[in-house]
C-alpha cells in the first residue's frame, strides 16, 4: 500500500507540473522536431499520441467498471446488513481502480468488519460475494466494456486480457489492450473500427 501511494502521489504531482507548463512543453517539442532529429522526434511523437489515444480507452473503461463494482458492491451489503455504506462503496471505487489487486486489498477491511458483525458466517458471505463480482468484472464486464470502446471483437478482447495477465500480471490487464491497438497502427492497420465497418458492409 505504500509503494502504490507513492506511485499515484508521484504521478499526480508530475500531472500538476505538466498541466502548469503545456505550453512550455509544447514548444519545446516542436523545437525537437525542427532539430536535426527532427524525423526521430516526429515519429516518436506519432507513436505516442497513438499509444497515449488507446491508453485513454483503457483507462475510461476501468472507471466504468469501477463504478459498476462498487454501485453492485454496496447493494450486496447492504442486504447483508454492513453500516456506513458510503464510505465502503467509495473505498470499492477507489481500489476498484487496480485491476486484481484492489479486489483482494478490499476484502481486508470488509472481511474485518464482517467478522465483526456476524463471525465466520459473514465472512464467508463477503468471499462469495467478492467472487462472484470478481467474476463478473473479469468474464464480462471487463471484455464487453474493452470490445464497445476500442471496436474490437469480444473475443479477441478476452484473449488479449488473459495473455497480458499471464504474461505481464496486472500491467498486462492494463497495457494489453493498447499494446494490440498500438500493434494494429505499426502493421498499417488503421483502426479496429474500420475493420468492423468493413465486416459491416461485406455481410450486407
Amino acid at each position: 500500500m505504500g509503494k502504490v501511494s507513492a506511485q499515484v502521489f508521484l504521478a499526480l504531482l508530475l500531472s500538476l507540473f505538466f498541466l502548469l507548463e503545456k505550453s512550455r512543453i509544447h514548444r519545446l517539442f516542436v523545437q525537437l522536431e525542427q532539430s536535426r532529429l527532427g524525423w526521430f522526434f516526429k515519429e516518436a511523437g506519432y507513436l505516442g499520441r497513438k499509444f497515449v489515444n488507446s491508453f485513454g480507452k483503457v483507462i475510461e473503461v476501468q472507471f466504468i467498471i469501477a463504478f459498476v463494482n462498487s454501485i453492485l458492491s454496496v447493494i450486496a451489503l447492504w442486504v447483508l446488513g454492513f453500516p456506513n455504506l458510503l464510505a465502503l462503496g467509495v473505498m470499492v471505487f477507489l481500489l476498484g481502480l487496480v485491476p486484481v489487486l484492489g479486489v483482494f486489498v478490499s476484502l481486508i477491511p470488509l472481511c474485518t468488519i464482517a467478522y465483526s458483525l456476524g463471525g465466520g458466517v459473514k465472512v464467508l458471505s463477503v468471499l462469495i460475494m467478492v467472487v462472484v463480482l470478481h467474476a463478473l468484472e473479469s468474464y464480462v464486464l471487463n471484455p464487453k466494456l474493452m470490445s464497445s470502446k476500442t471496436n474490437l471483437p469480444t473475443f479477441i478482447t478476452f484473449i488479449i486480457l488473459v495473455f497480458g495477465e499471464h504474461f505481464l500480471g496486472i500491467w498486462g490487464l492494463i497495457l494489453g489492450i493498447p499494446i494490440f491497438i498500438f500493434f494494429l497502427d505499426l502493421v498499417g492497420v488503421d483502426s479496429a473500427q474500420q475493420l468492423s465497418k468493413k465486416e459491416e458492409t461485406g455481410t450486407k
